[in-house]
């Protein structure tokens, strides 16, 4: 490795760590630049593949995008696991939508309605279909949904795979913060750093808190069985299963700028919703409470693309609470545009929708990379 690459990453997460490795695949020497600082997205992410079960796609776009990115999860998730020997958790045992009252189900029932001829497939259930899927459902969760398709990650996982992956490739990782892209010397400066991609890019990337709790058995008893996005009272709530006894409850939203701790506010009311929907978890002991910060766009769209007026410049962020859902689709897309050319991107994902055509040459504020 030189240095001077032929392609700098700024970011060591799922999305960034997979444009390495595709890059890399493709026979480019690759720097990755990264420093964990409290929230990044990857570390707390519940790792949902499910863009059919997802309440919060603003585009049709991105909608079809998100579809196409999960049917490339299978062969991803193979390739990567292969290649690594890592079990990454990946489930395919489907998603279920729970709705808790009737109140909910109307809303869980708009959300089929939005998905009609999305190219997804959602069952409708009753009470009795739920809990014949799902036993340790309370009795009171009046119906929902079951989505096969959709899938679910263990993130953390993923991204531990990736590391090594990478490696093996002689991707060079380097601890280090970026506080500015004038600090690198590449053929090609690809800005990956989440929620921290606003000052690297002077745009408007901004940070969405989100909790994450993490329950245990001790008594090792059979967990749920799927995945469950829920709705309870209104707000919702995405459970997943892990190994070992294990359970993630996941989905608070918080416009908390970089403040990544969680709160006891917000971890109560994520087990107040858990427990309403699937009352064993009462018992359960909480192992870690923790947050990421998403990172997310004024129209929530992502972006992908060069920089305008800096060549050689790339932008690949804002992809708010989908980066591990996009991230193989986004990391193929990316290599092609860099490494042959190929822009596959579409348009309304474009870095010059907004104004980045001043970036910032200074010292950005304190943690901003990731």
């Amino acid at each position: 490795m030189t240095d001077h690459p032929d392609v700098a990453i700024v970011g060591a997460g799922i999305v960034g760590l997979t444009l390495a490795w595709r890059c890399a695949q493709r026979g480019l020497t690759v720097a990755v630049f990264h420093d964990e600082l409290p929230g990044t997205s990857s570390a707390a992410a519940p790792g949902m593949l499910s863009p059919v079960s997802e309440g919060d796609f603003p585009d049709p776009l991105l909608l079809q995008f998100a579809e196409d990115a999960r049917r490339r999860w299978p062969g991803f998730a193979a390739e990567l696991a292969d290649g690594t020997g890592l079990d990454l958790g990946y489930s395919t045992t489907g998603i279920l939508l729970v709705a808790h009252d009737s109140a909910d189900h109307d809303r869980v029932s708009r959300m089929y309605n939005f998905r009609d001829g999305s190219g997804g497939v959602c069952d409708p259930l009753d009470a009795r279909g739920l809990r014949a899927r799902e036993p340790l459902l309370a009795a009171d969760c009046v119906g929902g949904g079951y989505v096969t398709d959709d899938h679910y990650v263990d993130a953390q996982r993923v991204v531990a795979a990736l590391r090594v992956a990478v490696r093996s490739l002689g991707v060079r990782i380097v601890d280090r913060r970026v506080r500015s892209l004038d600090e690198l010397s590449a053929g090609a400066v690809v800005v990956a750093a989440g929620a921290w991609s606003g000052d690297l890019l002077s745009s408007p990337v901004t940070p969405v808190k989100g909790q994450v709790v993490l329950l245990h058995d001790p008594s090792g008893r059979q967990g749920i069985r799927h995945g469950i996005r829920g709705v309870v009272g209104g707000e919702p709530v995405y459970l997943a299963d892990r190994p070992g006894g294990f359970t993630v409850v996941a989905a608070t939203m918080e416009h908390a700028g970089f403040d990544a701790q969680p709160t006891d506010a917000g971890t109560g009311s994520l087990l107040r919703k858990a427990t309403a929907l699937v009352p064993t978890l009462a018992h359960h002991n909480v192992v870690a409470a923790t947050a990421g910060l998403r990172p997310d766009t004024p129209d929530h769209l992502p972006l992908m693309g060069g920089v305008p007026a800096r060549p050689g410049i790339f932008a690949c962020t804002g992809h708010y609470r989908h980066g591990v859902l996009l991230a193989p689709l986004v990391a193929d897309r990316m290599t092609a545009l860099i490494v042959d050319g190929v822009d596959d991107i579409p348009a309304a994902f474009a870095p010059g929708r907004f104004d980045m055509a001043v970036l910032t040459t200074g010292s950005t504020k304190e943690g901003s990379s990731a």
